[in-house]
């Protein structure tokens, strides 16, 4: 499952290297993923501000300043 999540940040990563914002890839790619298990949710860490999109496996997608991360 782990190679499942770390497959969904790339293609994110992916997407938005070719110019798609946040809202879109949340619409097109995370909103109705099987892994995704809520909306984002506003939090921060060390680096500043992020969205974290809490997932079925009890993990997370970080979305900040540089891009998508699992944690």
């Amino acid at each position: 499952m782990a190679d499942n999540v770390e497959k969904l940040v790339r293609e994110c990563n992916q997407s938005r290297s070719k110019g798609a914002d946040f809202p879109t890839i949340w619409q097109t790619m995370l909103k109705g993923h099987s892994y995704v298990s809520g909306p984002p949710v506003q939090d921060r860490d060390e680096h500043g501000p992020l969205l974290s999109i809490p997932l079925i496996t009890g993990r997370h997608i970080l979305f900040g300043g540089s891009g998508f991360r699992a944690d």
